[in-house]
């Protein structure tokens, strides 16, 4: 007997609170729930969203990053249009920028903002607490606060803390993770060996790439495929109902003292 397909004007069913049918869709675009080792997909944003599991078991959970991902409440913070730095790398002289379109710099987004702290923290214009002794120029135009700082630091402790309490739930560790994707538009540009500098994720770069536009494909796949049971494999965590939540989270906010 053929499994019923999703109508085209439904949607897939949401996995729980702020963890919505588009990861599900993730899910089927990475081939997670085939998976024999286990994997992650992370969803960079105004709310992170995060999964770790194999085709036997699934678990979710959703951290409230804040906007800085996007941009959102940095100082010179802008979308990735022309205009915005993208990129920054540690030259010779200082941070050497990459500004899309290739002309003077508007501002800077995402992206953008991760590279620039990371290459702060190896210049020593950050410490791993976080503290930037007074603004610093990326660019004429350009120049990041110790407000910028703070808000990367919100995000990118969520996320860690979110991804250490799933993996804790699911029994592993680190080490067992064998692949993170990582999904969005922010994820498919941002350096994974920067994510790594700041805390974001502790895995090796070499283990992490980026997914795309899982919602889009996973969509497809399930028009075109079986997703039954899929749903009933997923264990949805409310990190805000964890009680080590505030400490863990607490634990991550500071940067890592090296790059190591």
């Amino acid at each position: 007997m053929e499994h019923p397909r999703p109508d085209p004007g439904q949607v897939l069913p949401c996995l729980g609170g702020f963890v919505g049918s588009d990861i599900l869709a993730g899910i089927l675009a990475t081939g997670m729930d085939q998976s024999e080792a286990l994997v992650g997909l992370v969803d960079l944003g105004t709310n992170g969203e995060i999964v770790f599991g194999n085709r036997e078991r699934m678990v979710c959970a959703s951290a409230a990053a804040g906007p800085a991902f996007e941009a959102g409440r940095i100082t010179a913070g802008m979308r990735a249009i022309t205009g915005a730095i993208a990129a920054v790398r540690k030259g010779p002289a200082g941070p050497e920028c990459h500004v899309l379109g290739d002309v003077p710099p508007r501002g800077i987004c995402g992206s953008g903002l991760v590279d620039a702290v990371a290459v702060g923290l190896d210049m020593g214009v950050i410490a791993s607490s976080g503290r930037l002794a007074h603004n610093w120029t990326l660019a004429p135009t350009v120049s990041l606060a110790q407000s910028d700082v703070r808000e990367l630091q919100l995000a990118k402790a969520a996320i860690a803390a979110g991804i250490r309490i799933l993996l804790r739930r699911w029994g592993a560790t680190p080490k067992d993770v064998t692949r993170l994707h990582l999904a969005g538009a922010f994820g498919n540009y941002v350096n994974p060996a920067s994510a790594r500098r700041i805390g974001l994720f502790g895995f090796p770069t070499e283990l992490v790439s980026p997914a795309g536009n899982t919602a889009l494909a996973g969509a497809k796949l399930a028009l075109l495929g079986d997703f039954a049971g899929l749903r009933e494999k997923v264990e949805h965590v409310s990190l805000a109902e964890d009680p080590d939540f505030q400490e863990i989270f607490v634990e991550e906010m500071p940067f890592p003292a090296t790059s190591g």
